[in-house]
């Protein structure tokens, strides 16, 4: 979903970006910054631990390739904290001539010193927007796959995981470009040698089971169209594909996945509804997983509060096997607005599946 349309419909769940401090605007060059910092109250609960598959690895010190046991999955008790986090970013602007700018955008999240410490880069791109002729970046970012996502992603805090998605990627060229409702965007990911996120698909095991740990994308490409009525309704659909490698046995195969969605804005409400299926497949082996998802999002503004409710699953098999759950939560929360850059709000997951504890959050979120 266009990102106009998502601020007419939830208008209470700004972000960062739209409150960027100007910094220069001269010339025809802009420098915007903004950013956030939070504290989030996160209750007991039980989480979930994937378990390993067996893999093998190179041995630098011997120059052997070993072998490496997997291990079981689990539950793992969490105990109630308060965490702090924060997030910076920049973009910049400069007009070339009457038609083509050079942009560039760089964002990063980080957790406090006592939580885990973490400085993660989010987006950091440079590339050109060519009014009517379209906009071409270069960096990491969402891929394009990610907008067939976003009109279900509405949560502060959980939310969008009934799919299969990869998140954030390096390595792209993005392609995007809209006229009149319609839109549309190609993004290619080139060699990433450590593939450092590849979402499950399996029943509760990584595609290290398919592929092993040590795992490489060879290239990646995504693509997405939508059309958003004037009344409000809009439509997406997006695919996504990439080549994975084992760097040790050298087994290769794929990764596959396509979405539909829908979302609906009238007076203050709003409705969103994504369907997605993935595939993960080793062509040496013959081993394949494959998995389907949906997820639900609605909100509710008045005034200064808005309020949300979201559903998510997804369920995996591993060749021939069953179908079993794995994804299967309800979300509730509530927000309130003090002012535009200044929130407080709180969400409720309730859990559906077995040895797993529900969980709630209430944080406070200042922007600028």
């Amino acid at each position: 979903m266009k990102k106009t349309i998502l601020a007419i419909a939830i208008p209470a769940l700004f972000a960062s970006a739209a409150n960027a401090a100007v910094i220069y605007d001269k010339d025809g060059v802009t420098f915007d910054v903004y950013g956030r910092v939070q504290a989030n109250y996160y209750a007991d609960h039980n989480k979930s631990v994937s378990g390993t598959a067996d893999s093998y690895k190179f041995d630098s010190k011997t120059g052997n390739t070993v072998f490496v046991p997997g291990s079981a999955g689990g539950y793992e008790d969490v105990d109630g904290e308060l965490v702090g986090s924060s997030r910076l970013g920049w973009s910049g602007k400069v007009a070339l001539n009457d038609t083509w700018s050079g942009i560039a955008k760089t964002e990063w999240q980080v957790s406090a010193e006592n939580s885990d410490n973490k400085f993660n880069s989010r987006h950091i791109y440079v590339g050109l927007d060519g009014s009517q002729y379209g906009k071409i970046i270069f960096g990491q970012t969402d891929t394009a796959f990610y907008d067939a996502l976003e009109a279900t992603d509405i949560f502060n805090e959980w939310g969008d995981v009934g799919n299969f998605y990869d998140g954030r990627q390096e390595g792209q060229i993005i392609y995007s470009n809209s006229f009149g409702g319609f839109s549309g965007k190609l993004s290619y990911q080139t060699n990433d040698d450590v593939a450092v996120k590849v979402t499950d698909i399996g029943q509760g095991v990584k595609e290290d089971a398919v592929f092993g740990s040590d795992v490489k994308r060879n290239y990646g490409f995504a693509a997405a169209a939508g059309y958003d009525f004037d009344f409000g309704l809009g439509f997406d659909a997006a695919y996504s594909t990439s080549e994975l490698e084992n760097k040790v046995n050298g087994d290769e195969g794929n990764k596959d996945e396509w979405a539909i969605g829908a979302n609906y804005a009238i007076n203050g409400f709003y409705f969103a509804g994504m369907y997605t299926q993935g595939k993960v497949d080793n062509d040496n082996t013959g081993w394949d997983s494959k998995g389907r998802g949906y997820e639900l999002a609605a909100s509710y503004n008045v005034d200064a509060w808005t309020f949300l409710a979201g559903y998510n699953f997804t369920e995996a098999k591993d060749n021939d096997s069953s179908y079993e759950d794995q994804v299967d939560e309800t979300l509730l929360g509530v927000q309130y607005n003090f002012t535009s850059k200044f929130k407080a709000y709180t969400e409720y997951k309730i859990q559906g599946i077995d040895n797993l504890d529900d969980e709630f959050t209430v944080a406070l979120q200042y922007n600028f």
